[in-house]
């Protein structure tokens, strides 16, 4: 799981939230993986070990052979927390606006 806290597989992880449509089955992402490579500006060679890091973590799955994406609900957790996270170093940088 550590290996979320990637930059580019937590982007990837986001990005694939963000592409994920209704479906009458639920959410997925019906993007191809050539898609998603040109969305994530790498090339597919790039993208599979990531897409491949994210589906044995369990934050996506294979959405029926051929048919896309799901991000799971482990995959929304990670992009919650670690959103926290950042929410909560940048307030620690910020400055107080206090003169001293």
């Amino acid at each position: 799981m550590v290996g979320l806290l990637t930059s580019d597989t937590f982007q990837l992880l986001c990005l694939l939230e963000s592409l994920q449509a209704e479906t009458l089955d639920g959410p997925r992402v019906r993007e191809s993986q050539e898609e998603i490579a040109e969305l994530f500006h790498v090339s597919k060679g790039k993208l599979n070990p990531l897409m491949q890091s994210l589906v044995a973590s369990g934050c996506i799955r294979k959405y029926r052979a051929r048919s896309g994406y799901q991000v799971t609900p482990l995959g929304s957790q990670v992009i919650s927390h670690i959103g926290k996270l950042e929410r909560l170093e940048a307030a620690q940088q910020a400055p107080t606006g206090k003169a001293g």
